[in-house]
């Protein structure tokens, strides 16, 4: 074999691995995409089998499964207050000074501290002037504020030990400046905390329709934006096409159905064997509506790419599966506003994040 055959030989196997390399880094991406977005593992509304609880020994049932709504968890119900604080999903403790000062640098220290847990600090003055309780970073000195960390997320439910760090944090700032403080026992709150996260456990739910080649001929990307783009869809930074309403907020989404996102540069070589619409149930105001418009342009990708509906265990979606996962979504909704949390609502957004 000469020197040439052999150069040659070298460099086709360094391109084989340079692109072998680039194919595992885009699949890394998608995994990494797919679990910041939903770091709950919650459940897909078209997939079957029960759930495992936190509580080992206490398994909780998929909800969407059942016809039924599942049963309501009675959530605290405290007044209604004007400012970004919510008491149904934070943990408030609140201060009484002597003398006015800014809360702003202590809610920089608690956001420092409490980094690892993933939830919000959050710190508002009250405004005697207008009654109302405002955001305490714009430099103001209150003579009544409070702090708050968020008690629940996708990340899961704030620790006990968070909770007294955090009130301990605060009671010592508040010492420092003669201030008199007020919360919820540790206990109660943590209790609180446990059976809010025990409920957006029960509701995050997502429903994902595929549209998969029917005679396993790939889609292109070319044809898949033309249509994606007629059906309001827009591609963004992340490689996802979304469908937004007036006002900004997600409705739903469409991603490749195989590890590679839609990259723009690369849609006119892009082939894949299916897409994937995607309904992120609590963080969509109007999800039913939602719903209804996400199947409609799965129907139209079907019929335009030579396609058909699945779910992700590559089952057929009939008109009949589409209409009782709806009354089950129904159900779902139902259950959010009876808990003060609607989906799509500040609370939910927090909350689903």
């Amino acid at each position: 074999m000469s020197d040439l055959q052999i150069s040659l030989l070298a460099i086709g196997a360094v391109v084989v691995a340079a692109v072998y390399a680039f194919n595992i880094w885009q699949e890394r991406q998608l995994r990494r995409r797919t679990e910041e977005a939903f770091a709950r593992d919650h459940p897909d509304v078209l997939l079957g089998g029960a759930i495992e609880s936190d509580d080992d020994n206490e398994p909780r049932v998929e909800p969407m499964i059942n016809a039924a709504s599942p049963p309501a968890v009675a959530l605290p119900q405290p007044a209604a207050v004007a400012g970004a604080i919510d008491p149904v999903i934070d943990f408030v403790v609140e201060v009484n000074l002597k003398t006015p000062a800014d809360g702003a640098a202590l809610r920089d220290d608690l956001r420092a501290a409490l980094a690892a847990t993933g939830k919000a600090v959050l710190a508002e003055g009250y405004a005697a002037s207008s009654g109302d309780w405002i955001d305490a970073a714009g430099g103001q000195s209150f003579q009544r504020l409070r702090f708050a960390l968020q008690m629940s997320n996708r990340a899961g439910c704030v620790t006990q030990s968070h909770l007294s760090a955090f009130r301990d944090a605060v009671a010592e700032w508040a010492e420092a400046r003669q201030g008199e403080l007020k919360s919820l026992d540790l206990e109660a709150a943590h209790a609180m905390a446990v059976q809010l996260d025990r409920f957006c456990a029960d509701v995050d739910i997502a429903i994902g329709v595929n549209v998969v080649s029917s005679d396993a001929s790939p889609f292109t990307g070319v044809r898949i934006r033309e249509l994606a783009e007629q059906n309001a869809l827009r591609l963004e930074s992340d490689g996802v096409f979304y469908a937004r309403a007036a006002d900004g907020g997600v409705l739903f989404t469409l991603d490749n159905h195989e590890p590679m996102p839609f990259v723009p540069e690369q849609m006119r070589s892009l082939t894949t064997g299916g897409v994937t619409f995607l309904l992120d149930v609590p963080r969509v105001a109007g999800a039913l509506d939602a719903l209804d418009t996400m199947v409609g342009s799965a129907k139209s990708f079907a019929a335009e790419l030579g396609g058909k509906l699945v779910d992700d265990n590559r089952a057929p979606l009939s008109d009949g599966a589409i209409a009782a996962i709806r009354k089950q979504l129904e159900g779902i909704l139902a259950k959010m506003e009876a808990g003060r949390i609607p989906a799509g609502g500040a609370r939910a957004l927090r909350l689903f994040a």
